[in-house]
């Protein structure tokens, strides 16, 4: 089967390796990614690792989710260049490194207006976790599916409420790694909470 696009974004190999790495839930029925060291990813203020970090660094009071395509392919590590070479035709390496829109200016997750909005709530709740209210968002006005993913996962922490969530029927669309990724990463959020419920 030939790909039209092998696209490779670091950040999210890294950090869906080191959530399934971790997970109980999904431990045996996701398939790890390869390994990728962090060095790489230094200084890493990606919206992707603010989606999956639960240690996001407080002096971080941005991301970043504009990205530029490298084309020099020594400046690709060795190991992901390697992994490219498995598509060498189609294969794009593409970083998050720059506030700059001149230099990173490729939206290619497509994020939307709403999906910008959340993930500035997001942050807001990684910056702090008792000063953050999602009470003027309304979820069945939201646009896009990672939008309601980060929303559900807000409404869990902030408020305990993981209604919206339990349901058989996913949020994320079958054509979205990255939408995939992430409702993995809140499913585990409420496993957890159910689990600590239990227990006390």
């Amino acid at each position: 089967m030939t790909l039209s696009s092998t696209n490779v974004i670091p950040e999210l190999q890294y950090w869906f390796e080191s959530f399934v790495r971790t997970s109980d839930l999904n431990k045996h029925l996701t398939m790890i990614p390869s390994t990728l060291p962090s060095s790489y990813l230094d200084p890493d203020m990606s919206f992707i690792r603010l989606l999956f970090d639960n240690s996001w660094p407080t002096n971080y009071t941005s991301y970043r989710y504009l990205y530029r395509q490298e084309t020099n392919v020594l400046s690709i590590p060795y190991v992901i260049r390697n992994r490219m070479m498995v598509y060498p035709s189609s294969a794009k390496y593409y970083v998050c490194d720059n506030d700059s829109t001149a230099i990173c200016s490729i939206n290619i997750f497509n994020l939307r207006n709403d999906d910008i909005r959340l993930l500035d709530r997001l942050l807001s709740y990684r910056l702090d976790t008792t000063g953050t209210t999602i009470i003027d968002i309304n979820y069945n006005s939201l646009s896009t599916n990672l939008s309601k993913l980060i929303y559900c996962y807000l409404d869990l922490k902030i408020n305990k409420n993981y209604s919206r969530f339990d349901s058989t029927t996913p949020i994320s669309s079958s054509t979205s790694l990255l939408e995939n990724c992430y409702e993995m990463y809140v499913a585990e959020s409420v496993f957890d909470y159910l689990k600590y419920l239990n227990k006390t």
